[in-house]
């Protein structure tokens, strides 16, 4: 009886464990290789919109900086910093789903302008390096039927920054309203959507 009673015990240990192994390898995964995100606002209409689901890959500027096109996962005012501040996000962000709120500084953005760019904006029109930007991407506002991207003065990007805008720039707070964004804020590269299911697929620059 006493031996039945401790192989039970044993079993039990053991499936403690390996569900905590489990956990824990997951949380590793999330927390420094990929990350299952959801997008919580308009500023990136119609490219991505409310509810989607995407896939955010954290190892994609390991040794190498964001390019002009890539959509990025950011955390606003908030340096992601390291194995421990990676982890300590992903523990608050599970904290936050727990309880239905999300994280509002995480933001969704397209990289216009790169360290060494000029960026200028003149009557609606977007210019990087002094060339005029063909923006496809870009959503239409169906009142002014044109790219609401307004004016703004010419800047150069420094290093270790970024120029970020929305799809959506009628609606989108981003670099024209808070300035550079910082490399150590980027958590990852947006680089497939999940849901919903009939725009099941990879995310791409010129998309």
């Amino acid at each position: 009886m006493n031996n039945k009673r401790k192989n039970i015990g044993r079993e039990v240990l053991e499936w403690v464990l390996l569900i905590f192994a489990a956990f824990l390898l997951a949380s590793v995964i999330q927390s420094e290789l990929f990350a299952l995100t959801e997008v919580n606002m308009s500023s990136m209409r119609d490219t991505l919109i409310e509810g989607d689901k995407l896939i955010m890959n954290k190892l994609a500027y390991v040794g190498k900086e964001p390019e002009r096109g890539d959509i990025i996962i950011f955390l606003r005012d908030e340096p992601v910093g390291g194995i421990v501040g990676r982890a300590s996000i992903y523990i608050s962000d599970i904290s936050m789903k727990l309880r239905g709120d999300f994280r509002r500084n995480r933001l969704i953005k397209r990289v216009i302008g790169i360290p060494g760019d000029t960026v200028e904006i003149k009557d609606n029109v977007l210019y990087v390096n002094g060339q005029e930007q063909n923006e496809a991407y870009a959503r239409v506002d169906p009142i002014e039927n044109i790219v609401l991207n307004r004016s703004m003065e010419k800047i150069t990007v420094p290093e270790g920054k970024l120029f970020v805008l929305g799809d959506n720039r009628g609606e989108s707070l981003d670099s024209r309203s808070f300035g550079l964004i910082d490399l150590s804020w980027v958590e990852g590269k947006a680089i497939f959507r999940i849901f919903p299911l009939d725009k099941f697929g990879g995310i791409y620059r010129n998309h």
